[in-house]
């Protein structure tokens, strides 16, 4: 039997493999888990992940089954047992190499105004964050001084750094929509793609996202002013936040 330093590095290790979506590792080091601790829920719940990432849905829907009769309100393998619902037992197996390649050119295509690459900051607990994979779509949340980003069910993710968050919030009080979905996870850190789909008539010709450069341009004590500066449509105010 593993002692609980050796349990604690395994799990370590199996969200390190799930981030990285290495999932026939993750597979590997959770069996080891659930040798000395069958009852593991967390541990659990990574294995139907990765089985899901691996197209091998009839493994990772008896192993959802399996948490909710250990804990039948768990939120996790209840949320996920439904997703997987209606794929066809083990149809289409593939692998999350070659999911990540594929995602990387349908889904990341970046425009020049349209997309921007951010960081989130205060991200949530790594354990958290495993349960998410590259090019999975989550929300933008806006709040009175921020954006959250939360997953699909409203889980906590992170929120977006104060300079973008609150020019975004000028355009989205204005009438623009935006889309963001995952571009890498870290054990401690989350990237998304930020997308504008809709563009509203006022800021027709005012992209949403401007080089890094013009970012910094902003005092962080005059975010405020530059934003209100942007949403302009006069050509004089324009020019002079260009000044």
């Amino acid at each position: 039997m593993e002692d609980s330093a050796t349990i604690a590095a395994l799990n370590r290790r199996a969200i390190d493999a799930a981030l990285n979506c290495n999932w026939t590792e993750a597979i590997e080091i959770n069996e080891q888990i659930i040798v000395d601790d069958p009852e593991n829920i967390p541990c659990l719940n990574r294995m139907a992940k990765a089985y899901t990432e691996l197209g091998k849905y009839s493994r990772a829907k008896k192993i959802y089954q399996e948490v909710l009769k250990l804990d039948p309100y768990n939120p996790i393998a209840s949320k996920n047992l439904k997703r997987i619902a209606p794929f066809k037992l083990d149809e289409n197996p593939h692998n999350g190499n070659e999911t990540k390649q594929k995602l990387s050119v349908s889904s990341f295509l970046q425009e020049p105004g349209v997309t921007k690459i951010v960081s989130l900051v205060k991200v949530a607990e790594p354990h958290k964050l495993s349960a998410l994979s590259t090019g999975m779509k989550v929300t933008i949340l806006p709040k009175s001084r921020g954006i959250t980003i939360t997953d699909l069910d409203g889980a906590y993710l992170g929120v977006l750094p104060d300079d973008i968050a609150h020019l975004l919030l000028k355009f989205i009080s204005g009438g623009n929509k935006y889309e963001a979905i995952v571009k890498s996870v870290k054990s401690n850190g989350l990237t998304v793609l930020l997308r504008e789909t809709f563009r509203s008539r006022r800021f027709k010709n005012q992209p949403s996202f401007l080089e890094d450069s013009h970012y910094a341009s902003y005092p962080s004590d005059h975010l405020s002013l530059g934003a209100d500066m942007m949403m302009d449509d006069s050509p004089n105010e324009s020019d002079e936040t260009d000044s």
